[in-house]
């Protein structure tokens, strides 16, 4: 008869506030010569709201971070997980005109859902061609809202070596440096942790 062995468990109810979270426009180039119009759109817009998945965002931090504060922590951060709280996965940033553009007018031919809201940030980068040689230049575009806004989600682990003061401390201390959203590797969407209550279970299965 096989025996129970035992899984500890822990999940924790978080609370964090982010600035200047930003959000990219998606350019797709229509149309041939003269005829030829960039046209913007965003996923984050409904009804001239601003939406983010927090759960989501903060997830994908913490894979990202985790392994390099230690690479034992590649594989195991897989086993925590990020949930919304009470089941409202997309939630409310702002009104669209609340987003705030840049000075500098876009080298594009604007597209009617630009003028609902601010002209656009935009920068020049090279990226890797997808057949991996080479570069190619590109030009993004991106809002941001500048004011502070609070996010809570829960995170819940069956990692055995993860423990929640681990997450917490990283969650302290790099929320500083790298933020979630769209930009953060430009210092877009860095945050500070508010509150982290956690519970901790040991199940025999």
């Amino acid at each position: 008869m096989p025996q129970a062995q035992s899984v500890y468990f822990w999940e924790a109810d978080v609370t964090i506030e982010c600035r200047n979270l930003a959000f990219s426009l998606e350019a797709n180039d229509e149309g041939r010569g003269a005829n030829k119009k960039r046209i913007f759109s965003a996923s984050w817009v409904k009804d001239d709201k601003v939406y983010i998945d927090p759960s989501k965002r903060l997830g994908g931090w913490l894979k990202k971070q985790m392994p390099l504060l230690r690479s034992s922590y590649a594989s195991q951060i897989q086993a925590v997980k990020v949930f919304p709280v009470n089941e409202q996965q997309y939630v409310p940033v702002c009104e669209l005109k609340e987003l705030v553009g840049g000075d500098i007018p876009i080298p594009d031919t604007n597209h009617e859902f630009l003028q609902k809201f601010a002209n656009p940030k935009w920068q020049r980068i090279q990226v890797i061609n997808t057949t991996g040689t080479g570069t190619r230049a590109t030009t993004t575009y991106w809002l941001e809202y500048p004011n502070p806004i609070q996010f809570s989600v829960r995170i819940i682990s069956f990692a055995r070596n993860i423990s929640p003061e681990i997450i917490k401390e990283a969650l302290t201390r790099l929320g500083y440096a790298t933020g979630i959203g769209d930009k953060y590797s430009q210092g877009y969407g860095r945050f500070k942790l508010i509150s982290f209550e956690s519970k901790q279970e040991k199940m025999n299965l």
